[in-house]
């Protein structure tokens, strides 16, 4: 096979390889732009989680707090 010209017969085998290689790089940056985005999406919920459960535990001692108030002053709640 001659550097300076390449037949029919090789580039048949050739041009297949390169688009195959070309769609394999396609296809793996595609899957290392993904996992970047999803590692950061389960990161996010991931504190979004923890700031929520750190909230219901404030409010529950918040709603304690008033319940205990309400009872020591003789008030009574209210159902809507």
């Amino acid at each position: 096979m001659n550097l300076l010209f390449i037949g029919t017969q090789e580039l048949f085998i050739l041009l297949p390889l390169v688009y195959g290689l070309f769609i394999i790089a396609i296809f793996y940056a595609l899957y290392k732009v993904l996992s970047r985005l999803l590692n950061r999406y389960l990161a996010a919920k991931r504190e979004q989680t923890a700031a929520l459960l750190l909230q219901s535990d404030a409010l529950k001692e918040i709603a304690t707090a008033i319940r205990e108030s309400n009872d020591k002053n003789g008030v009574t709640q209210e159902i809507i």
